[in-house]
């Protein structure tokens, strides 16, 4: 009896307790949503120096880490290897400009994901008098390699 116990239960239990490969990178046939604009009130900080690791396959795509608004601050994104959720899809980076005296946050994101405006940037969009079908705000790109503030 003893013997025909861990014959089948302990084989069981390796197999259970056994590691297994991580598919947390793979987001195949997932729709990621939509990505939304936001609004600060100043730049993010200088980006982080990064060392890229090894890559895990050719089917992966490195994301340079990035600044990431997260609620009313900025918070460091680290840079990453990521499995596209579609062949033909790409990464997008981050982009920041100066609109008026404020910040235009478009987060990172797969070709594939559409933008749409948040809250946040809708109403401050409306308070500074530029909603739609008025004149739009004067854009200046951030210059993410340089200085973090335009002159």
């Amino acid at each position: 009896m003893k013997n025909r116990f861990s014959i089948f239960v302990i084989p069981a239990l390796l197999v259970l307790f056994s590691p297994t490969p991580s598919f947390s990178q793979v987001r195949i046939g997932v729709d990621l949503g939509a990505v939304q604009i936001r609004i600060a009130p100043q730049a993010p900080p200088r980006p982080r120096w990064e060392r890229q690791p090894h890559r895990p396959s050719a089917n992966h795509v490195w994301i340079q880490g990035y600044w990431d608004r997260r609620g009313d601050q900025w918070a460091w994104a680290p840079g990453r290897w990521e499995e596209p959720a579609r062949r033909d899809s790409y990464w997008i980076r981050p982009q920041y400009r100066r609109e008026g005296n404020a910040y235009r946050y478009e987060p990172g994101r797969w070709s594939h994901q559409r933008m749409e405006e948040g809250d946040d940037y809708s109403r401050w969009h409306n308070e500074q008098g530029r909603g739609r079908g008025k004149k739009k705000g004067h854009y200046k790109n951030y210059d993410r390699d340089n200085d973090h503030r335009d002159h």
